[in-house]
């Protein structure tokens, strides 16, 4: 997922860092007006993204993967 999110404009505030020389991991930042959107965006890449930051995102993230386990 990495070298695909890496090719593409997403958001226009985003930045893409190489984590990983061979492009396998990338730190991507983007400033949001709120974490409903990106959180979908981090759930569409499933067990690939993983979010450092900020812990409201990272929270978000894990309530939902939480509930659909729950469903």
């Amino acid at each position: 997922a990495a070298r695909y999110v890496a090719e593409r404009q997403w958001h226009s505030s985003q930045s893409i860092t190489p984590v990983k020389a061979d492009g396998s991991e990338i730190e991507f930042r983007a400033e949001v007006a709120g974490i409903e959107e990106i959180t979908r965006w981090v759930l569409g890449h499933g067990r690939h993204a993983k979010v450092l930051a900020p812990t409201k995102l990272r929270n978000a993230v894990q309530a939902e993967a939480r509930a659909m386990l729950e469903s």
